[in-house]
């Protein structure tokens, strides 16, 4: 768990510190072209989830596969063999969605309202789409190699810089409007070679995919688990990616900017659930390789503990200071105080259910039975695309939210109830509940902190004090019983570099 510790700790403090540039963007420069941030959000949700169709599932076979490779001193090939497999796949693939496209496009525009928008961008969504792929195959690489805080940076927190210039640029008119697609296209590009650089630099690589280092048996194994991660890719994107697509085909853009903006700030939760399934994902690959189950459960216990704590956090956090949130904002969000908190519950609450649950994805994606997180991400896509359309025609995003919530209820539900069954893995429940308990105090004793100032005092205010009462009762409590010592022994690294 040592090196999950650790880099989670950095993947955290960097994808803080581009949530803090999230929250300043949010606040005082998307509200100012709503319009185009909620273009930006649906060409990128869109693009999002054509990305894992095209290259197969492509993240996942790299995790699986690397070790293999490594074992078999293979490793130097497999960047260029990944990269000629995706490329092929994603070309065929291409072609079929688009026969498929052109055979139901009546059908599409009947069901979805504003699908028209989505024609007019189809180009820059195919595009977006393939310089996302070769971006997360260079990134994927770099994680089966235990690397992620620098390739977040240029991934994650580069466009957490980059966005906000440039919207604020068309604002001012420095850039014309219609150039902001290309421009996004061109970044994208830049964001890819960067990748493809310090992939390089990490490893020594083959130019050759040397095609035929497999056999039939391995090729015949490979193409089973690519072609389950295809369909686990088609699940992950409908589950998770669909409701800013959804709500843009079927709404207005506008609404999407509503959404995107509550989605925004609701993912600052999202930050230790993917901090820790980056980390554990290699570790855990290797851990299933060599049957070692005794680490597994302690990562799948810990990894519940610790981002339960996080999470609860954040979310008190966020809550309490949406109201002045809002005042700050230059343009205001047409929509109620009591809308807006509902929702943004309901998506927080959604990234909580995975932290709760900790790393069960990626356990059961690494097993001998991955197919079952296909079938199990099937359940919730179908669940996800049926509620949305539902929900959104019944009250408009609040239903999208609401959507989202069930799907992430009944996708862990099935994957904690599976892992338990097949392997025995388990949560100890009780940390957990003394972890609701402090939550649940805080929450009500919150409520009637209600200071009547300046919108940033309030919210330093209101962050001081529910840090140092929620760090007290933490370290108080001890769930987990590591938690103090884990902060002692991180304290003494930092008084020993002074």
């Amino acid at each position: 768990m040592g090196i999950i510790q650790r880099q989670s700790l950095k993947y955290s403090i960097v994808n803080f510190i581009g949530t803090f540039i999230g929250f300043i963007s949010v606040i005082y420069i998307y509200p100012r072209e709503q319009e185009l941030y909620g273009y930006f959000q649906f060409l990128f949700s869109t693009a999002a989830i054509l990305t894992p169709i095209l290259g197969l599932g492509i993240g996942s076979v790299i995790i699986k596969y690397y070790p293999i490779f490594v074992q078999d001193k293979r490793q130097q090939h497999f960047l260029s063999f990944t990269t000629v497999l995706a490329t092929i796949s994603a070309i065929i693939l291409t072609g079929i969605l688009g026969i498929i496209y052109y055979l139901f496009k009546d059908t599409l525009v009947a069901l979805f309202d504003n699908f028209t928008f989505v024609e007019d961008n189809l180009p820059e969504i195919i595009a977006l789409s393939y310089l996302n792929l070769y971006a997360t195959i260079f990134f994927y690489h770099a994680v089966a190699r235990f690397r992620v805080v620098i390739p977040d940076m240029i991934y994650t927190l580069g466009m957490k810089l980059f966005l906000p210039i440039l919207i604020l640029s068309v604002y001012l008119g420095w850039i014309a409007r219609g150039l902001f697609p290309v421009v996004i296209l061109l970044y994208y590009f830049v964001v890819m070679i960067a990748l493809l650089v310090y992939v390089l630099y990490l490893d020594k690589h083959s130019l050759r995919p040397a095609l035929k280092s497999m056999n039939k048996e391995e090729y015949r194994s490979f193409g089973s688990f690519m072609f389950f991660s295809l369909l686990n890719g088609i699940g992950a994107s409908l589950a998770l990616r669909l409701d800013n697509a959804m709500i843009g085909s079927m709404l207005t853009i506008n609404a999407v900017y509503i959404y995107g903006t509550i989605l925004t700030i609701s993912n600052v939760i999202e930050i230790p659930s993917k901090a820790i399934n980056q980390i554990s994902s290699a570790v855990i690959s290797n851990n299933w390789a060599n049957n070692d189950k005794h680490n597994i459960q302690d990562i799948y216990q810990k990894s519940s503990v610790y981002g339960w704590i996080v999470g609860l956090f954040l979310f008190l956090l966020l809550y309490f200071i949406w109201v002045d949130i809002l005042a700050l904002m230059p343009g205001k969000i047409q929509l109620e105080v009591a809308s807006i908190l509902l929702i943004f519950s309901l998506l927080s609450f959604s990234r909580i259910i995975d932290l709760v649950t900790g790393v069960n994805s990626v356990i059961l994606s690494y097993s001998m039975y991955y197919k079952y997180h296909m079938y199990f991400l099937i359940v919730m896509a179908i669940v996800n695309v049926t509620l949305n359309y539902i929900f959104i025609q019944m009250i408009g995003i609040v239903g999208a939210a609401l959507a989202t919530f069930l799907s992430y209820l009944i996708f862990n539900g099935l994957k904690y109830f599976f892992l338990k069954a097949k392997f025995g893995f388990y949560i100890q429940w009780l940390p957990h509940l003394m972890i609701a308990g402090i939550g649940i105090l805080i929450f009500a004793g919150m409520s009637f902190v209600l200071p009547d100032f300046h919108p940033i005092f309030n919210i330093v205010l209101k962050a001081i004090l529910l840090t140092i009462t929620f760090s007290i009762a933490i370290l108080t409590l001890n769930p987990g019983g590591e938690i103090r010592t884990i902060v002692y022994d991180y304290l003494q690294k930092i008084k020993a570099k002074l």
